[in-house]
């Protein structure tokens, strides 16, 4: 049990949701997943940033129905366990979700399970129709997200938690005093955890925090 640890930030995709992610479901709902795998190509062979990928891929989505979207993230279900770890966990620590992901997946979590803040890419709007994209999570972000996060709550960086399953949640863990890998979906992220989970049951996060 971690007694000194007072905020734990969550990563989305694969995390607090099951899947792969709210980008790809939106793409393979609208159908523009064939259109968008380029723009992922490019972004892992460094020919193209972070930023630049999310509004290629949203230029995909342009006129398209918020209300359909958001359809599509609502069906995606949480991760095993969150109905009753997360409350769990918000009765004695200040709950964040920081996600690369989109903000109207992210916001329904939050406002679904009582997180504290939801940091996320919110999606332009206008007469109902997406418009492009606010980016606030780039893929290197999520470290000086969290430190904001923990000034604004008065709480130092050692008395953070990290719970990531991915490399973009690397510069989280390397700030924050105690780190889950939960499910990790690459190696390298494993080096950086304190713990690491193989289960998709984030009750399984619960032995390692007072409750």
């Amino acid at each position: 049990m971690n007694k000194k640890i007072k905020l734990i930030a969550f990563d989305l995709d694969g995390v607090l949701v099951d899947s792969k992610g709210g980008w790809k479901e939106v793409h393979n709902g609208l159908g523009t997943a064939n259109a968008a795998k380029p723009h992922e190509k490019l972004f892992y062979r460094g020919e193209i940033t972070f930023d630049e990928w999310a509004l290629m891929d949203v230029e995909l989505w342009k006129g398209r129905s918020i209300d359909r979207i958001k359809e599509i993230l609502d069906e995606i279900p949480p991760m095993k366990g969150a109905s009753y770890a997360i409350p769990k966990l918000g009765e004695n620590y200040i709950l964040a979700i920081i996600s690369g992901g989109l903000k109207l997946l992210a916001d329904r979590i939050k406002d679904n399970y009582g997180f504290h803040y939801a940091i996320g890419n919110a999606l332009k709007v206008n007469g109902g129709k997406v418009t492009g994209i606010s980016q606030s999570v780039g893929f290197n972000d999520k470290g000086k997200i969290l430190r904001q996060v923990a000034e604004d709550e008065g709480v130092d960086l050692k008395e953070c938690a990290a719970v990531g399953d991915y490399i973009n949640d690397i510069p989280m863990f390397k700030l924050a005093g105690f780190s889950i890998a939960f499910n990790p979906k690459h190696e390298d992220i494993v080096d950086y955890a304190d713990e690491v989970v193989m289960e998709k049951d984030l009750t399984k996060i619960l032995r390692f925090f007072d409750r």
